[in-house]
């Protein structure tokens, strides 16, 4: 086996000879090297700090409020498409609870949707969601939801060797200015 990659004192970053030390630094685990175990090993765990001694001037900290994290599911891009309900929705509801047989009562168990957002729907007082639309199509076998093709309009770019000449500079300045 070849040498073992030399390990570094991570307080100080001279390289460790044998097997190093292992100290608690303010609540984490630390491999030193003799020296620092030496200065740092013997005082209580979490105590000390690092940070020169002496007198430092009180450092005023500012908390700033936490920013609401993003949600880590994964970002999917936009589809090309956006997903629409049908015109006629109320007429094709309608007709297929009358198809059914069954009562809105029967139906809104089976379905998952309040008897009166069945109601609603069929009576065209309002327009189902696109998760509303998909339970009723599933349960109906009918078509709600229509695809429209959307172009996502390219953005102007500005070619790479492109360099703004002053008068273009003094537009936006005088652009911004306006806004006031």
């Amino acid at each position: 086996m070849g040498k073992a990659k030399p390990r570094y004192c991570e307080i100080c970053g001279a390289p460790i000879r044998g097997p190093g030390h292992k100290i608690r630094l303010e609540g984490a685990e630390v491999l030193v090297c003799n020296r620092c175990y030496e200065k740092y090993g013997g005082k209580k765990p979490g105590t000390f700090s690092i940070m020169p001694t002496g007198r430092q001037p009180a450092r005023r900290t500012y908390s700033r409020p936490a920013r609401p994290r993003p949600s880590s599911k994964p970002r999917t891009e936009r589809p090309l498409y956006t997903e629409e309900i049908v015109e006629d929705y109320a007429e094709r509801v309608y007709r297929a609870i009358q198809r059914s047989g069954k009562s809105y009562e029967e139906l809104s168990h089976e379905i998952g949707l309040s008897m009166n957002d069945l109601r609603a729907i069929a009576h065209g007082y309002r327009e189902p969601t696109i998760k509303e639309a998909r339970k009723l199509e599933k349960y109906f076998k009918i078509t709600l939801i229509e695809r429209a093709e959307t172009e996502i309009e390219k953005k102007a770019s500005i070619p790479k060797d492109y360099e703004p000449t002053l008068g273009d500079i003094a537009n936006i300045k005088i652009k911004k200015r306006k806004k006031k």
